[in-house]
Order: structure tokens, then C-alpha cells, then sequence
């Protein structure tokens, strides 16, 4: 027997958390109504929970506040320093290879 993997739309989504979150139902019911999974109804619900009005659209799973636009600037800095350094010290190790072979050329 082969397994689909099912997808789901937003309305879809919204209409069975709304009937959780509103007492019609209980997530192990709507779990066997419309047999889904109830792990994942319960991350329907954490989302939902989360963000009602822009929850299930797609790349909104995560709300940027301005905190978290900061914290994303400020590791790119230091990803982008840590990148400077790391080509600094590869280029220096080249040139101190080359120069320690030709001391080598002319020690002998």
C-alpha cells in the first residue's frame, strides 16, 4: 500500500483549529473526523495560537519582530568578520609557506 502525503490548505487548517480552539470539538475528534494526525493538529494549534491572523500562509511560520531582525543583523556582521579573518589567515598561511621554502632554498 502506498502512502500520499496529504496537504492541507489554509482555510482547511483554520477551520479545524477555530472548531478546537471554540470547544466544538476536542483535537483527538477532529483528529478522527478528518483523520489527521493529532501531533499534528496540536502544531496547527501552537500556530495558530501564535499568530491567528497570519498563521498557514506560506514563509509566516515565523514572525520577525524587530528583535529578532536585530539579532539576524548583528550574527551576519559577525559571520561576515569571521569570514574576513578566515581568508586573511588562509592568504598569510600561503605566503608564510611560500617564504619558508624559499629560506629553505637558500639555507642549503
Amino acid at each position: 500500500m502506498k502512502l500520499t502525503k496529504r496537504t492541507f490548505n489554509q482555510e482547511f487548517k483554520l477551520s479545524v483549529c477555530e472548531e478546537v480552539e471554540q470547544g466544538l470539538k476536542t483535537q483527538a475528534q477532529a483528529s478522527r473526523e478528518y483523520m489527521i494526525g493529532s501531533n499534528l493538529i496540536s502544531q496547527w494549534m501552537r500556530q495558530y495560537r501564535e499568530n491567528p491572523l497570519g498563521c498557514f500562509k506560506r514563509g509566516s511560520n515565523q514572525v520577525n519582530t524587530d528583535a529578532d531582525q536585530a539579532r539576524t543583523k548583528e550574527l551576519e556582521a559577525a559571520l561576515g568578520r569571521a569570514t574576513l579573518e578566515n581568508k586573511i589567515l588562509k592568504d598569510t598561511n600561503v605566503i608564510l609557506k611560500k617564504m619558508a621554502l624559499q629560506h629553505k632554498k637558500f639555507t642549503k
